[in-house]
């Protein structure tokens, strides 16, 4: 009978081990998504993580056209206030409406904004922008229903592979060099708290033509109505204060976009702060994008942030802790963050000169 019980135990012991390797393997495995020093999706999600908790005045979600136009360290040095940026690409209301339920049990932000680009989308995220967001986030009941939540429409082997991402990602081993090993167990702490800092710049010459009215038929598809109701109404029970921001992007946004988000937010009781105002809230076409008007670039995110701060400040009355001891992580991170934006500045002002002559040319 002591055989028996030793052999189990021993059994058991090895499975554990097992499973172990199995776990640490597929985390060594998994792609890390990262654009550029301290930015990413990896440094987004696992840099969250790591943030004191209850320590978030103010969240950002949304895609990638939010997590290069709104800056939280440059709100920090405008106004004192602790925010940080919570978006993915490609992120849908799905998506974030379980990421949101994720958040709230290491954070309770005050106001949430979240972009209103991919509102209107009449398609769903490719699988591998998607494991952008699951791969990262930490294992729980709400990751376990997100993985078997019909919307996704994820495949037998896809949600197996959620569990376990070596099963996805097997195939990278002639891949994987010395500084994923030593990723397991580094720092992913955004010191830019999840904005992603770019410096390539190209035209968007048909400037803000994209807003003018021309009826076209802009609709919420019904499974994205379906958690744009249950993000306002978890908003609603948590006590937070919820904007709707739109970013402009000549790609997926128009006139009638902003109309129907301006119907939304009155229907619903929320804010919507319509940055494709070109009056109010005007940005230089010619320096500010990277992409020819789909993303900014650090030129264009300054100004978007600055708009974004003074919506803050009009708006709310948050405390400027810049001197107090709780918000010293900030101040040492702010050092840093502006050497960033001073290279990544005269690295754009370099980035111009080139296309300059190109044109030229």
């Amino acid at each position: 009978m002591k055989q028996t019980y030793k052999n189990i135990l021993k059994f058991t012991i090895f499975m554990f081990i097992v499973f172990g390797l199995i776990i640490k393997l597929g985390e060594l495995f998994t792609p890390k998504w990262t654009n550029g020093e301290n930015q990413g999706q990896i440094y987004t999600i696992k840099g969250f993580y790591e943030m004191p908790k209850d320590s978030i005045d103010i969240l950002f979600m949304g895609d990638s056209s939010i997590y290069k136009s709104v800056s939280p360290m440059q709100i920090y040095e405008n106004l004192g206030i602790r925010s940080y940026n919570y978006s993915v690409s490609s992120a849908r209301l799905y998506m974030m409406y379980y990421q949101l339920q994720d958040i709230l049990k290491y954070q309770k932000p005050k106001v949430l904004f979240v972009d209103t680009l991919t509102f209107f989308y009449d398609t769903k995220e490719i699988e591998s922008e998607r494991r952008k967001s699951f791969d990262y986030l930490k294992f729980s009941s709400i990751k376990e229903k997100m993985i078997h939540d019909d919307v996704f429409e994820s495949s037998f082997d896809d949600k197996v592979s959620y569990y376990f991402p070596l099963l996805r990602y097997h195939s990278r081993w002639n891949e994987i060099r010395p500084k994923d090993i030593a990723d397991l167990t580094k720092s992913h702490y955004s010191i830019n708290k999840g904005f992603v800092m770019t410096s390539g710049v190209q035209p968007n010459t048909s400037g803000y033509e994209y807003m003018i009215p021309n009826n076209r038929k802009v609709e919420m598809q019904d499974y994205v109505k379906k958690y744009f109701y249950q993000i306002v109404d978890l908003c609603k029970e948590e006590n937070i204060d919820l904007v709707f921001i739109g970013i402009p992007d000549k790609r997926a946004w128009n006139y009638e976009s902003s109309v129907l988000m301006n119907e939304l937010a009155n229907e619903t009781n929320t804010k919507f702060f319509d940055l494709n105002d070109k009056d109010k809230y005007p940005v230089d076409w010619n320096i500010d994008s990277e992409d020819g008007g789909m993303h900014f670039n650090v030129s264009g995110a300054i100004k978007i942030t600055d708009y974004v701060s003074k919506y803050i400040d009009d708006n709310y009355n948050f405390s400027n802790c810049r001197k107090e001891k709780e918000c010293e992580n900030y101040e040492k991170d702010l050092k840093v963050y502006n050497k960033r934006k001073r290279d990544t500045l005269r690295q754009l002002n370099r980035n111009i000169e080139e296309y300059d002559k190109t044109i030229t040319n």
